[in-house]
């Protein structure tokens, strides 16, 4: 899908683990294209590769018609765009102008975001991914992407799809976040759930490589089971990609959603808290080196 002509000016914050890649493909689109990360050295020398505009002011996105977001958490995000009282704009938008936020946000958290943001003439569209890393490199991401307004919607799928092999729409602002983070969270739980039974048998005397063979050629098969397991904890690596950091915070935020629709999720509380007690004990670590912390409990 091309990127009309409604849509030249492409501005992208975060250019990260995931968001490096990613702009790498939107650059392919023949925009006009504007960067900025909080690590200027890392916005210079990407925005040189790729022929891009470096910004060291997110002020100076100021004219792009769409900002795309990739960072770590939506209070980021929201310090990012908004003012400290939340009720103005650090980015001098054009009315018109379409935000993108391909991050892993809270969704209560982009409801408020969006709110303020169309109080100044600006549309918002959350749009987060699934499928790592080397799907960002590939271009081939999963994307979620909700929106209160078409017009913004459809000015941001030829951007997006740039990005993605996929894209699910998934309804009203904030619901791709609400269903990023309940994907996640599914898959924090077969991540815990598989590393837990990876622990047992090999205190019982079982092979951990057989143990993975079997998974995948069995009911216990995952994403996990056969992109994890063996080449990040099996073989030692652990260099997902993802971290433990990040993993743990989706997981809330999949509780928190769970909370605020009144269900309860022992599931979720407890992958939550095997979570948490890594997270507190490892720090700032790819999400598979919770293995080690499990198995010496």
């Amino acid at each position: 899908m091309s990127i009309t002509r409604a849509t030249t000016t492409v501005g992208f914050i975060g250019l990260g683990t995931m968001g490096g890649p990613m702009v790498t493909n939107l650059a392919k689109g023949g925009v006009d294209l504007h960067v900025y990360d909080a690590d200027q050295q890392r916005t210079a020398e990407l925005a040189a590769e790729l022929g891009a505009t470096p910004v060291t002011d997110v002020a100076g996105l100021a004219r792009c018609d769409v900002v795309v977001l990739m960072l770590p958490t939506s209070k980021i995000v929201q310090a990012v765009l908004l003012d400290d009282a939340r009720t103005g704009l650090r980015i001098p938008f054009e009315p018109g102008a379409v935000v993108v936020d391909m991050s892993s946000s809270d969704p209560i958290d982009t409801v408020e975001t969006g709110r303020v943001l169309a109080d100044h003439g600006v549309s918002m569209v959350d749009a987060p991914v699934s499928g790592a890393r080397e799907r960002a490199i590939a271009g081939t991401l999963s994307i979620m992407l909700g929106a209160d307004d078409e017009a913004a919607a459809e000015r941001a799928v030829p951007v997006v799809d740039t990005m993605s092999q996929q894209i699910f729409r998934t309804g009203k602002l904030g619901s791709g976040h609400a269903m990023k983070a309940l994907n996640n969270y599914v898959a924090a739980a077969s991540f815990t759930a598989s590393t837990e039974a990876l622990v047992a048998g090999q205190r019982f005397g079982l092979d951990p490589q057989v143990m993975v063979d079997i998974f995948n050629a069995s009911t216990g098969q995952s994403f996990v089971t056969t992109h994890v397991l063996g080449p990040h904890i099996v073989d030692g690596k652990y260099a997902s990609g993802f971290a433990l950091p990040l993993m743990t915070k989706d997981v809330r935020i999949a509780r928190s959603l769970q909370q605020a629709v009144e269900h309860e999720a022992p599931v979720c509380e407890a992958v939550t808290g095997a979570l948490g007690d890594a997270l507190d004990a490892l720090g700032d670590v790819d999400h598979t080196r919770a293995h080690e912390f499990w198995s010496q409990r």
